[in-house]
């Protein structure tokens, strides 16, 4: 019996992989734990694009952040929507365990007003927002990040599931969600935490946490998510960098952080950004647009995340743009066989964090998602950081993050997924760096 159960989940394992694309189940052997691959490009602070190297931290500032914000969405995510107003709809209470860290659970349910209707019902988007928060008083610092399958799938089915009970979401899911698989096979698969975050854990940490399902903004199906990203693309847009769904999820992770920061109870100074794999793209480029998020933590984001695109290793930039072409602006599918025509590369897009604190977590059977990349990414990024006056990233191993400093990296064992070691590495991270983050940085000179 026991044989029979791990065949059929190894055949799973090897038909979700064909399905999924974009994740890392198609690329099982193990990476190698000594480091290899070039340097990133082109050089962070050097020439861009006929213009001067950067100078010093003001130049920076002023004058690549700017550029570098224009060729993302010119180039690879597309237009970013224009900011919206939030309404509440509604605040229910969902439950107030007496026991545990937990203090409430909560369900927020906001409509996004746009300049013009959508095809979403009503003509405008409505998201549940969970609200978690730990007993004690605030205002609490709080992690914020998107769910795969919808607010339903969040929830443990013990104890008390009566009182749980969400709104389904009503749009379509991916192919991950619809399969029916019982839930002991997507852990197994996945990992313990694929759907749900630990939020004991969480709360004992002193974390708040915020959840909604990304896909209610815009549909994670090809074809089918076509007429929402068209609704929030910006008039005036050039049909080839029409909004990809990945800048608009980040976009929709800065409108909850809009109804975050104006809840008494949340800190507005410590809010933290979370995403894996297509959601850890849109942590990171959300925070490359918002300067809110302290620090962000990017779990197995792979191409158009934190790994670097030039690289070889890793997803193609054919084969993702082939597997999920609302993800990106249409043009991004167009480098594919020209890679000499990028200006870009995603070691600047962490730059755009600085100096902000960054951990990228990997798998170490996910080839797929290239952690080497996302490695030389973070080495990448370096030298932005110390223009802030910070240590930069001189991490060495490939499995144990820093222990100092504003980046880290981490590659755990096993496939493309979330697991309790995954949130034990997040929570410890956070734990060190935001609560040192400096309010200012000296502008250092690059110039003799």
């Amino acid at each position: 019996m026991r044989r029979t159960l791990l065949a059929i989940m190894l055949g799973l394992v090897a038909g979700l992989g064909t399905v999924l694309g974009g994740c890392a189940l198609t690329r099982l052997p193990n990476v190698p734990l000594t480091l290899t691959g070039s340097p990133a490009t082109p050089p962070i602070l050097g020439p861009l694009d006929g213009t001067a190297a950067v100078a010093s931290r003001a130049d920076w500032e002023s004058r690549r952040v700017p550029r570098l914000k224009t060729l993302f969405q010119s180039q690879i995510y597309g237009a970013m929507p224009a900011p919206a107003r939030v309404d509440i709809l509604s605040r229910v209470v969902l439950q107030a365990p007496a026991k545990g860290p937990i203090g409430t659970i909560e369900r927020i349910t906001l409509a996004v007003s746009l300049d013009r209707p959508g095809p979403w019902p009503g003509g405008r988007p409505v998201v549940d927002m969970i609200l978690i928060t730990p007993k004690g008083k605030g205002p609490f610092p709080i992690i914020a990040g998107g769910t795969f399958c919808g607010n339903d799938a969040l929830f443990p089915k013990t104890p008390e599931p009566q009182t749980l009970k969400v709104r389904t979401t009503n749009m379509p899911l991916p192919p991950e969600c619809g399969g029916g698989l019982p839930a002991f096979m997507v852990e197994a698969i996945f990992g313990k935490n694929a759907n749900s975050p630990p939020w004991e854990a969480i709360a004992r940490h002193g974390y708040a946490l915020a959840s909604w399902h990304p896909g209610d903004v815009v549909p994670d199906v090809p074809g089918i998510a076509e007429p929402y990203l068209a609704a929030l693309t910006p008039d005036g847009t050039p049909p080839d960098q029409r909004t990809g769904a990945i800048a608009a999820w980040a976009w929709t992770l800065s409108r909850m952080l809009d109804v975050l920061a104006a809840d008494p109870r949340i800190d507005p100074e410590h809010m933290l950004l979370w995403g894996h794999s297509r959601h850890g793209k849109a942590a990171l480029l959300a925070a490359a647009f918002d300067p809110r998020p302290v620090a962000v933590w990017a779990l197995q984001s792979g191409t158009g995340g934190a790994s670097l695109d030039r690289d070889e290793v890793g997803e193609p930039i054919g084969a993702i743009t082939a597997s999920f072409p609302h993800w990106f602006a249409p043009v991004y599918a167009t480098t594919a066989a020209r890679p000499d025509a990028r200006l870009l590369d995603q070691h600047q897009l962490i730059g755009l964090l600085a100096p902000r604190s960054v951990l990228v977590g990997t798998g170490r059977r996910d080839q797929w998602g290239d952690p080497h990349g996302s490695f030389r990414a973070l080495m990448g990024a370096d030298p932005v950081y110390r223009l802030y006056g910070l240590p930069g990233f001189a991490q060495t191993s490939l499995t144990k993050p820093a222990e100092v400093g504003p980046l880290a990296f981490y590659m755990r064992p096993g496939l493309h997924g979330i697991h309790s070691q995954d949130w034990a590495q997040a929570l410890a991270f956070f734990d060190r760096t935001v609560p040192k983050l400096p309010p200012t940085a000296p502008n250092i000179s690059l110039k003799p």
